[in-house]
């Protein structure tokens, strides 16, 4: 908020002006404690209103860079980034992975609890829906079945996984691609091994 005050009055502005300004460009009468006469005069001096009292050029810019600050600072909850019912989605996807250890002796499944955070990244960097979701989900431990889990990853590290650069990377990202890419393919469950 200071940045604000700071930004308004380094641009000649007083509060009150500002105010004016904003009630000028929603089209409503300014309170009764701010003396719009005044204020206007002092807007149009400084280029900041024309004559017939509209908004000019600099104050649009300067009124959408304020506006910035705001629709920056909103922050996309759980609920909007992945659906109303988006903790029994996450359960689903928990149950498609299987109820025991893996040869890495970590357990397949991690509580749906834990894996809110790393869900929300995951629909703040792709675009991929809950059923592209578990089909690439359910491919992926199908896979892994065949061979006893070996070198699978459980249910978060599927999911995101930290690199040591600090960055993120998605397994399941990678699953979903190959979903939507290749809707018709599916796993040979009889496939063998000739030798």
């Amino acid at each position: 908020m200071k940045e604000i005050y700071q930004k308004i009055f380094k641009n000649g502005l007083t509060p009150n002006s500002f105010y004016v300004l904003i009630c000028v460009k929603e089209k409503i009468i300014p309170d009764k404690s701010v003396n719009k006469e005044l204020e206007c005069s002092r807007l149009k001096a400084d280029n900041w209103l024309n004559q017939t009292l509209q908004l000019t050029d600099k104050s649009i810019i300067f009124i959408t860079e304020i506006d910035g600050y705001f629709k920056k600072s909103k922050k996309k909850t759980s609920k909007s980034l992945m659906g109303p019912d988006f903790m029994d989605k996450i359960k689903g996807y928990v149950e498609i992975f299987p109820n025991k250890k893996l040869p890495s002796g970590k357990y397949a499944r991690v509580p749906a609890k834990n894996l809110e955070n790393a869900f929300r990244w995951f629909f703040e960097n792709f675009d991929y829906d809950w059923q592209t979701i578990y089909k690439a989900t359910d491919r992926y431990v199908t896979e892994y079945e065949g061979r006893q889990y070996a070198y699978m990853r459980n249910s978060q590290y599927f999911l995101r996984k930290q690199n040591l650069d600090k960055s993120f990377e998605s397994e399941l990202a990678n699953y979903c691609e190959y979903i939507q890419s290749n809707p018709d393919d599916e796993i040979d469950y009889f496939k063998e091994l000739i030798v």
